[in-house]
């Protein structure tokens, strides 16, 4: 994929633009992946936070405790 990537949330509340392609992407199928997700798997991407330019809305830190205890 050639960059810039555009994307955002589910909600439309953020918007952001990729100046680059991501590192790497890959799909994790754990079990605190699919109760977190309601889906069978995940798709993460890993950026660096430098590649990333916020269009609208603002990001926040969050956490979902599992059962296991791991994020």
């Amino acid at each position: 994929m050639a960059a810039p990537h555009e994307g955002g949330c589910a909600c439309g509340a953020l918007r952001y633009r990729l100046s680059s392609d991501p590192m790497f992407v890959h799909c994790c199928h754990c079990r605190d992946c699919q109760r977190q997700t309601g889906t069978a798997f995940v798709l993460n991407a890993l950026i660096e936070t430098d590649r990333i330019e916020m269009l609208s809305g603002e990001t926040k830190a969050d956490t979902m405790p599992t059962d296991s205890g791991r994020p």
